[in-house]
């Protein structure tokens, strides 16, 4: 019994030690997932409030499609809807915030903007890559006729979203982001396949958008992919649709000469895979000087552009290394193109490909 004991005295201390480093680190474990899921929790409840607040007062509703409005934390509060909401990491600090509600369809989104100063608040995807700077290859976000476009081979542009990863192409004028696809859909369509009176077959026809197939397939690919409140965060923009020779300069003016209006989701246009080259004689849709430090140049991503051949009606650009043409009635893969709402929230990343910017 005595060498038991002993035994026991010899080595309690790396017992001891032992049980300290285990509470240590279940403590810390602990603290780092008691603060997230305690602003997730906040979160989840001021949904859940504003959720009760609007059907007991669904008059205040917006009426049109796209259309938002915000109630504030403090109006829940006043409503008995929601308790005071103090800092979780700071239990003496009152956090601030709103719901935005956004009319989808025949139904509503909601997203919480919760500011708990100092500890928690809206990280802005926008802000994010006004940040972003070139590295010492080149590699970073560039200012181009008032947009913020990401330009080179190795570029951190990877964002979570809809349960899907994308890339940022850039941030337009009106600061909303512009994303593709991050490779290209498991099926192949073609852009058009309509009697073409010029060719005397169903080669397509690319005088009109509106009526092209490709249109149908990217309207239906919204419809069935997207939850409403993720549609909540994609907004309408202008598509350019201009024609372009086959030996053309890149030109955006051209390819806006023709534009479809207020579309949810589109194709990339030419001037995006210029843009994403870091070569200097990248000039025309022809140059192979295109494909240098360009991230869209790679063996994962292709799809069809939304220009179409000037030369005739019934061919149509598309991207597989290098921008090419093909007739309209081709089968390709795609890769559709979506812009997010400035006010785009991240929870969690860095942009790399491993570790995306995590949409909210």
């Amino acid at each position: 019994m005595k060498n038991v004991i002993d035994f026991i005295k010899d080595k309690s201390y790396y017992f001891m030690g032992g049980t300290v480093l285990l509470l240590i680190i279940i403590i810390v474990l602990s603290s780092c997932s008691n603060r997230k899921v305690g602003y997730d929790k906040i979160e989840s409840n001021m949904v859940k409030a504003a959720e009760s607040y609007y059907s007991n007062n669904s008059s205040r509703l917006s009426k049109e499609e796209g259309g938002t409005i915000r109630v504030s934390i403090g109006t829940l509060i006043e409503n008995g809807l929601l308790k005071e909401i103090k800092d979780p990491k700071k239990k003496s600090q009152t956090c601030t915030g709103y719901v935005e509600v956004t009319k989808v369809g025949k139904e509503y989104s909601y997203i919480p903007f919760l500011v708990c100063e100092g500890n928690y608040e809206p990280k802005y995807l926008t802000d994010i890559i006004k940040d972003v700077k070139a590295d010492e290859y080149g590699n970073g976000v560039y200012t181009i006729n008032g947009e913020l476009v990401y330009r080179g081979e190795n570029v951190n542009n990877y964002v979570y979203f809809n349960k899907q990863l994308w890339r940022i192409i850039k941030v337009d004028s009106e600061g909303d982001i512009k994303l593709v696809y991050s490779t290209y859909s498991e099926d192949s369509y073609t852009w058009d396949d309509a009697y073409n009176s010029e060719r005397e077959d169903t080669s397509g026809i690319t005088t009109d958008y509106l009526k092209t197939d490709i249109r149908k397939t990217l309207k239906d690919y919204y419809e069935d992919n997207f939850t409403s409140n993720n549609k909540a965060l994609i907004v309408s923009k202008d598509l350019c649709v201009g024609k372009y020779l086959t030996t053309d300069e890149f030109n955006t003016e051209k390819e806006c000469s023709i534009v479809k209006e207020n579309e949810k989701v589109g194709l990339l246009n030419a001037s995006d895979f210029q843009n994403a080259s870091l070569d200097f004689n990248c000039k025309t849709l022809e140059n192979y000087e295109c494909t240098n430090y360009n991230y869209l140049s790679n063996k994962d991503f292709r799809t069809w552009i939304l220009n179409s051949v000037e030369e005739n009606s019934y061919q149509v650009f598309y991207i597989d290394r290098r921008i090419l043409y093909s007739n309209a009635s081709s089968n390709k893969k795609i890769a559709p193109s979506i812009y997010l709402t400035k006010k785009v929230l991240v929870s969690d990343g860095n942009g790399t490909q491993d570790k995306p910017y995590v949409i909210k």
